[in-house]
């Protein structure tokens, strides 16, 4: 990199010397594994200050990367001090009124190494930096930063989608950017990775920006032959996946960026309003899979074609696509024409547990069939109404087995790998709001860190155990508001449990009946939802 064309204080440059040692300091392993020397790293006086080491990373990517090569440890310590820098870069270009020329040099001299930096740091695998780094680039508002941000997405694409998700995500966040900075410009991508948000992008700003035409309109013939070769290449998907791959990751990734991107593309063929998309729509109605379906009926819907609106009706009643069927006729004007056993309060909610189980992070998959077991209207935490709460029984047909378990859906959905279903239903509904409780004055600590005020409630407490109660192994100690106590191993009535025991002589056993070994923490959970609902 060329010499800082600006000038900064003796301050800045041994700050940087220090950054520099202590990222040094950290990836030498004699320094040991537990002695976390990125800790020390401390913030610029002035984030600007960030640009010199954004220069030194540059200058010295070859030595860094032989370092962290085969060594988790540095990889982290470097994923560590990046996310440091990152935020300051942040700080540094973040737009505001009235900057004067040097302001303005600064912000672009800065905005060159960032892309400088990204382009030295591209394909080392180091978590979200690369999404965080070109992020800068969108952010800063400027349009040379913006350009340098498309051209890095066009001729050097992150690998994974959430990367370019994450450094696009600040045109989704302002309106001060000029569309024409970006598109049609970044539409040219090949990349699935890079072209499904990049649309999702376009889509937004057509829908906040009231702009009388898609920045993809001129690309339509492009993209309707693209959508031409997915809606095949996912039909093939359908027959024989196997031709596809050797591998069950290789597979799901190209059906993961195929559906990802039609399911873009058919919101922007809806967008565009253009006539020569129905017969692509059409095709993409007749697969099998939900999400894709339900896109493009929309899209046909929004085209003025009926076989859209009959489709969005007919899909309200399949439990994994009620809830944007749903939405989509909403907005249409055509809900009316939905049965009401399918836009029922416990039928959307049942419909949200099916989208949230079918995320990656999840199941994968939608279940196979579900139960509604019980509806209440509950106190929940962080709302001042009483919000309404379901329990579902869901099941997933496997190769020679069923799995069947209980989820919740109600301010949120959630599910735990311990089947629920020997518990009563009051105490699954104090398990999922003592999971959910998230607030200062609620959480635990490790018996091996507890400072003096706390390790005297604990030997107060250890002091007047029941009778019938022997300590077997001290799990951790909880503090939820004004109640204390323990979450144990202990022998009670000659029987070995998990065991939650708290300062007014109560003592919480694990729920379960059944022999599978629990998670501890479902203990500490229904005794902090017991002790929620009896305050309320």
């Amino acid at each position: 990199m060329d010499t800082i064309p600006f000038d900064l204080p003796d301050s800045a440059y041994a700050w940087a010397d220090l950054s520099e040692a202590i990222l040094e300091a950290g990836f030498d392993e004699s320094n040991g594994p537990s002695r976390n020397l990125i800790d020390q790293w401390e913030e610029p006086d002035d984030p600007i200050w960030s640009v010199l080491s954004a220069n030194w990373l540059c200058e010295n990517a070859e030595s860094i990367r032989s370092q962290i090569d085969g060594a988790t440890r540095n990889r982290a310590r470097l994923e560590q001090f990046l996310t440091c820098l990152i935020r300051n870069f942040r700080q540094a270009i973040s737009v505001k009124n009235g900057y004067s020329d040097m302001e303005q040099l600064q912000r672009l001299v800065l905005v060159q190494h960032v892309a400088e930096l990204y382009s030295k740091l591209h394909g080392w695998g180091l978590q979200r930096c690369e999404g965080s780094l070109l992020q800068v680039l969108f952010a800063s508002g400027h349009s040379t930063a913006i350009h340098l941000g498309v051209e890095l997405l066009l001729a050097k694409p992150p690998v994974d989608w959430a990367d370019v998700s994450l450094s696009l995500a600040p045109l989704m966040q302002s309106k001060t950017w000029n569309v024409e900075d970006v598109f049609p410009k970044l539409l040219q991508s090949t990349t699935p990775a890079v072209l499904s948000p990049a649309l999702d992008v376009a889509n937004f700003v057509v829908r906040n920006r009231s702009l009388s035409e898609h920045p993809a309109a001129s690309e339509l013939a492009v993209l309707l032959r693209l959508m031409g070769g997915l809606v095949n290449q996912l039909g093939m998907l359908e027959e024989n996946p196997a031709q596809f791959g050797s591998s069950v990751a290789a597979i799901q990734k190209i059906l993961f960026d195929s559906v990802s991107l039609c399911v873009s593309l058919c919101d922007t063929l809806g967008l565009i309003g253009s006539q020569e998309a129905v017969g692509k729509l059409t095709q993409a109605t007749k697969l099998s899979h939900r999400r894709i379906r339900t896109e493009a009926a929309f899209a046909l819907a929004k085209l003025g074609e009926k076989k859209g609106e009959e489709l969005l009706i007919e899909l309200a009643a399949d439990f994994s696509s009620r809830q944007r069927a749903v939405a989509y006729a909403e907005e249409l004007g055509i809900e009316d024409r939905i049965d009401e056993r399918w836009t029922n309060s416990a039928a959307i909610a049942e419909s949200r547990l099916a989208n949230w189980l079918a995320q990656n992070e999840q199941m994968g998959i939608s279940p196979s069939r579900m139960e509604l077991l019980d509806q209440r209207t509950l106190s929940w935490p962080g709302f001042e109404q009483q919000q309404e709460c379901f329990l579902f029984r869901f099941e997933y047909d496997m190769k020679d087995s069923v799995y069947s378990n209980v989820g919740f859906s109600g301010p949120t959905c959630h599910t735990f790998s311990q089947d629920l279903a020997d518990i009563s239903l009051d105490d699954t509904y104090a398990i999922f709001v003592g999971w959910d409780i998230d607030h200062p004055d609620a959480f635990e600590v490790a018996p091996n860190s507890l400072d003096a005020r706390i390790q005297d409630r604990m030997n107060r407490l250890l002091g007047s155990l029941p009778e019938n109660l022997e300590l077997i192994e001290t799990l951790l100690c909880v503090c939820f508001f004004e109640h204390f106590g323990i979450l144990a191993r202990v022998l009670i009535n000659d029987e070995v449990r998990i065991a939650l025991i708290s300062e007014d002589d109560r003592v919480t056993c694990e729920p379960f009946t059944t022999k599978n070994k629990a998670d501890p923490m479902l203990t500490y959970w229904l005794w902090r939802g017991r002790t929620f609902f009896e305050s309320v």
